[in-house]
């Protein structure tokens, strides 16, 4: 039997101190794209959650994988989720705000929202739900 991680007071800390610092960003504008994407990235860091508490399961996209490690902590994925949310809006509203051409916001808003599609999706595919227990990997579980 899989045992979830005890320690859940850390992310709850660091969701909190977010929230805090994030007090000033009531500027941030979102458009349908960019909550599009918030949705699809909200998918993407609950599996990497239930991943993390996972034994069976290790982070193996190359950047997240870098900054957060295989097997990161619950605090590390979610501040990695809240700080690349922030950062992608920020990026959005900058590219609109500074007026970048039209072609470049929508390569910016589609390529993202297609690599964060294909994360979750290819998540999915690898046995990695959001919610509830993943796929079980034969071998992989002590019984």
């Amino acid at each position: 039997m899989l045992q979830r991680r005890p320690h859940r007071l850390p992310g709850l800390v660091a969701v909190l101190a977010c929230l805090w610092a994030l007090g000033g960003c009531q500027s941030l504008e979102v458009d349908r794209e960019e909550m599009t994407w918030q949705a699809l990235h909200a998918m993407d860091v609950a599996q990497t959650l239930n991943a993390a508490s996972d034994p069976c399961y290790k982070e193996n996209a190359w950047l997240t994988k870098r900054l957060i490690g295989e097997q990161p902590s619950d605090a590390e994925v979610v501040a990695w989720g809240v700080g690349t949310a922030v950062f992608h809006a920020w990026v959005s509203n900058a590219l609109d705000d500074r007026g970048a051409p039209v072609w470049v916001q929508k390569l910016w808003e589609l390529g993202t929202l297609g690599h964060t599609s294909y994360a979750v999706g290819t998540n999915h595919e690898n046995g990695v739900r959001p919610f509830g227990s993943n796929r079980e990997v034969e071998g992989c579980y002590a019984g």
